[in-house]
């Protein structure tokens, strides 16, 4: 048995999402932390709040 069966292509869609959320705010917030941009960690922060509040309302 796959291990998506019986998951719509919504669902994976969701999935693939969240983690290029949380791909995406952990790469801004190293470039914040190395470019010491304060801007740059504040747009990872709120990438990794969007993947989150992602995860716990959209579970299938």
């Amino acid at each position: 048995m796959s291990r998506h069966d019986g998951r719509l292509p919504s669902d994976r869609r969701m999935l693939h999402l969240s983690r290029t959320l949380f791909l995406g705010a952990a790469l801004t917030s190293a470039a914040g932390l190395a470019l010491d941009s304060m801007w740059l960690l504040a747009a990872g922060a709120w990438q990794l709040i969007a993947a989150i509040l992602l995860e716990l309302v959209y579970r299938p």
